[in-house]
C-alpha cells in the first residue's frame, strides 16, 4: 500500500524529472527533497541508510552538474572567467524574460561578444560560444538522466521492493 508521503515523494520526483529539462530549476534539489521526505516522514521507513546514501550521492552530483556544467565546459575550452560569469548571469536574466530559448541564445551571444571584446579571433570566439552552449545542453541531459535514475530507483527499491530493503 502506498501512503500519502510516498505519493508526495513520487510526485516530487516526477516534477524533478520534468524540471531537469528547464534551465535554472534545481531538479537535483527537488529530487533530494523527495527522497528525504520519504526517509524522514514515510510510515514504513522502507529506505535503508545505504539507499539513502546512494540517493544523496546521485542527487548531489545532479546539483553540481546543473550548477557548474556549462561553466566547466566554457573554462575547459578556454573562455575567460569573466566571460563565464557574464554568460551565466545573462542566461539567468534571459530565462526569466524569454524562457529556455533565451538561455541558449543569451549564453551563446554573450560568450561570442565577450570573447570578441577580449580580442580573440572570431573563429576561437565562435568555437568557445558553441562549446559553452553544447556544454550547457550536455549538462542538462546529464541532470535529466541522473534525476530519472533516482525516480526509477525510488519506484523499484522503495515502492516495489519496499521493506525488504531496510537491511541494506
Amino acid at each position: 500500500m502506498v501512503d500519502a508521503v510516498a505519493l508526495l515523494a513520487l510526485g516530487l520526483l516526477v516534477i524533478a524529472v520534468i524540471a531537469s529539462v528547464v534551465p535554472a530549476v534545481p531538479a537535483g534539489a527537488i529530487a533530494l527533497l523527495a527522497v528525504y521526505i520519504e526517509y524522514l516522514f514515510g510510515t514504513g521507513n522502507e529506505m535503508g541508510l545505504w539507499l539513502l546514501f546512494s540517493f544523496t550521492v546521485v542527487g548531489g552530483l545532479a546539483i553540481l552538474i546543473d550548477l557548474f556544467g556549462g561553466a566547466i565546459t566554457a573554462r575547459a575550452k578556454g573562455a575567460s572567467q569573466q566571460t563565464t560569469v557574464l554568460a551565466a548571469a545573462v542566461g539567468l536574466v534571459l530565462f526569466i524574460v524569454a524562457g529556455p530559448i533565451g538561455v541558449l541564445v543569451g549564453m551563446f551571444g554573450t560568450v561570442l561578444w565577450s570573447e570578441l571584446r577580449d580580442d580573440r579571433p572570431f573563429e576561437q570566439a565562435w568555437d568557445n560560444a558553441v562549446w559553452t552552449t553544447a556544454g550547457m545542453l550536455a549538462s542538462g541531459a546529464a541532470v535529466f538522466l541522473l534525476v530519472l535514475s533516482m525516480l526509477v530507483a525510488y519506484v523499484v527499491f522503495v515502492l516495489w521492493l519496499g521493506s525488504g530493503m531496510t537491511a541494506f
